[in-house]
């Protein structure tokens, strides 16, 4: 079972180390290049809703990202010691109203949602943890 891990702190400059990381699981693995996609679009965008929502008062906010394949699936986790939040917790998106009556905000996570196959949060202690799970075979 390949499995990998990371930590960065949450700043945007980093953004291109944890894909950089994402790409070399992935080619280590040797996992179909067809399969990359929707995992570097839910790193991107989850990465940076911690970036720009989940800042510590006290100092940077650390992310942990482990990634994981068994069989044909493929287990992407971010962890991250900002506020608890719950990114799963909030309402779809009407994403059939008009672009000038949606509230700002959410289009991301549920982005993430519909490419992935499972995805779950949990705050264990003082840490956030969102689990994102698909199959790429």
């Amino acid at each position: 079972m390949p499995s990998a891990r990371t930590g960065v702190s949450a700043q945007t400059a980093n953004l291109g180390a944890l894909q950089a990381f994402l790409a070399s699981f992935w080619d280590d693995a040797g996992l179909p290049a067809s399969g990359l996609f929707p995992f570097e679009l839910a790193l991107e965008e989850v990465f940076m809703n911690v970036v720009m929502h989940g800042q510590r008062a006290d100092g940077p906010t650390g992310v942990d990202v482990s990634v994981t394949q068994e069989g044909a699936l493929v287990t992407l986790v971010l962890r991250d010691d900002g506020p608890a939040f719950d990114p799963l917790g909030r309402a779809t998106p009407d994403t059939d109203a008009a672009i000038e009556d949606r509230p700002i905000g959410g289009l991301g996570v549920h982005l993430v949602r519909t490419l992935m196959d499972a995805v779950s949060y949990r705050r264990d202690g003082e840490v956030n943890e969102l689990s994102m799970t698909k199959s790429v075979e």
